[in-house]
């Protein structure tokens, strides 16, 4: 088969991070929160067709998707 015969779904990701900086009573000491949100519209991204062409059943078939909307969370103590 030639290249780029089959193709698959598209891919939409927006990733989203916000963190804030608080000052503490030492000098020169601060303290970071982080919140960080990856694929942050929870689209669903639909991996590629199936490409066995022996199994007719699944053949063509687009049967799982990308992780969706993960985040998380830090603080880190800046000196």
């Amino acid at each position: 088969t030639a290249r780029n015969t089959l193709l698959g779904p598209g891919y939409a990701n927006w990733d989203f991070s916000m963190l804030k900086d608080f000052s503490m009573p030492w000098e020169g000491h601060r303290l970071q929160f982080r919140w960080e949100a990856f694929n942050f519209s929870n689209h669903p991204n639909w991996n590629v067709p199936s490409p066995d062409v022996r199994n007719r059943n699944t053949f063509g078939r687009v049967l799982t998707a990308r992780t969706m909307r993960e985040m998380q969370f830090a603080l880190k103590w800046i000196f």
